[in-house]
């Protein structure tokens, strides 16, 4: 995975304002109830980091997509656009969906280590990166999984998190506990 620059080109919001504090409140907090790093940098704009939460939320809380298969799909992602922050998020929310150590280790490695239906989603997610596409013999299989719904939000998702890996990785948000500050 690249790393992420050794500071933020753009630091997380140290002291919101009222608008930005109201949208902080309703988002993932640290342990020491602080803002992710994510939602404090977003918070420099606080229309996108709205609607960002609309649709970051469905993900996660609305979706159709089964929790552990959500989980999968997205640290693929991480792995393969090389986002440090995105994936030690969600190995902490994979685990909390069920997702074992060894499978979330297994993530990053090849395809043939996994059961057919995981090798299938996983082949899609870089299907997906690779190509912003996905062969016809994988889509048929997560088809006939599927429906038309949870195709719609499985192509979504990964088009979502690669965006958001992106962001990621140019704008430097550093994984909490990392900061150099």
């Amino acid at each position: 995975m690249s790393t992420s620059a050794p500071s933020p080109r753009i630091a997380p919001v140290a002291s919101p304002d009222d608008e930005q504090a109201a949208l902080l409140a309703k988002t993932l907090l640290t342990k020491d109830g602080r803002p992710l790093n994510l939602f404090a940098t977003l918070a420099h704009n606080p229309l996108l980091l709205k609607r960002f939460n609309a649709l970051g939320g469905f993900f996660l809380r609305h979706g159709e997509l089964p929790d552990r298969e959500r989980e999968l799909v997205i640290l693929r992602v991480a792995v393969r656009t090389g986002s440090r922050y995105e994936h030690a998020q969600h190995v902490v929310i994979g685990r909390q969906v069920g997702l074992s150590d060894a499978e979330i280790a297994q993530v990053s490695g090849p395809l043939d280590a996994w059961p057919d239906d995981d090798r299938t989603l996983l082949r899609f997610v870089d299907e997906m990166v690779d190509s912003d596409g996905s062969d016809v013999t994988t889509w048929a299989s997560l088809e006939a999984r599927y429906t038309q719904s949870q195709m719609l939000e499985l192509s979504l998702l990964v088009g979502f998190y690669r965006m958001l890996a992106a962001f990621l990785v140019v704008v430097g948000v550093q994984i909490e506990g990392e900061q150099t500050d």
